[in-house]
């Protein structure tokens, strides 16, 4: 991160009124340059054992962005929604996956910190809006201070994940929403494709995994896992592997 760059209000305040594509491209180069807090930065290990298709156990290693991908620094930033194709560019630029719905699980079960989640009524387009992005951002900052929670803690319950799905290939032209997990472990939000790839509110969120994990202790690649007719059902709770693992 550049020292000159824009603080999270500086940057939410100049991309208000912004178009929805002219965002999307201010949001990308924002974080391509570096400008995100440090704390993300920060990735957690997590372990998990899960068997493969033939009932085969295996150890499993990876990396984890603590929280939902920001703009800012440490002390003035903002949980940034976006559409897929800006969120697979940062990914691929990054060496990072998006999750799958069962690794959205598997993080809110070993989660630390686990606000309930909140949501606006929709009001016209308004949950759209960069405006009600930073309104939801600062009422999870006060959830997370009423909680005494501190930033680069595993956190989640706070937005609904973008994730990789068989519905990639299957409906070309969505984005693929997941999570929002409430207290008990249950989300809100069940795997949805119904919303046009360019569609973005308030409550999605992007959170990174490290593309490469550890396979019983070897490097490997969770997309490479994802496609594996043997192998995809440690990362992912679909009926069969993906044959598109981006957007």
């Amino acid at each position: 991160r550049q020292p000159d760059a824009e603080s999270g209000s500086a940057f939410m305040s100049r991309v208000a009124d912004m178009p929805r594509d002219q965002r999307e491209e201010e949001i990308f180069k924002a974080i391509a340059s570096g400008n995100i807090p440090a704390f993300l930065r920060n990735t957690v290990t997590l372990h998990s054992v899960a068997r493969d298709t033939a009932g085969t156990e295996h150890h499993l290693t990876y990396e984890v962005m603590p929280d939902y991908l920001s703009v800012g620094n440490d002390t003035d930033f903002c949980r940034i929604p976006m559409n897929p194709h800006t969120a697979q560019r940062l990914a691929d630029l990054f060496g990072a996956s998006l999750l799958t719905a069962s690794l959205s699980d598997e993080i809110y079960r070993k989660a630390i910190v686990k606000p309930e989640p909140f949501f606006y009524a929709p009001v016209g387009n308004a949950n759209e809006t960069a405006a009600k992005f930073a309104e939801h951002n600062s009422h999870i900052e006060g959830q997370l201070a009423a909680l005494s929670a501190k930033h680069g803690e595993l956190v989640a319950g706070i937005k609904k994940d973008v994730i990789l799905s068989s519905r990639i290939a299957n409906q070309p032209g969505k984005v693929v929403i997941y999570g929002w997990h409430k207290p008990g472990g249950s989300p809100i939000q069940p795997v949805y494709s119904g919303h046009i790839d360019w569609y973005v509110d308030y409550s999605h969120g992007i959170r990174f995994v490290n593309n490469e994990v550890l396979l019983d202790g070897r490097p490997a690649l969770l997309t490479d896992i994802l496609r594996d007719p043997l192998l995809y059902t440690l990362f992912s709770n679909e009926d069969k592997p993906m044959t598109v693992v981006t957007y």
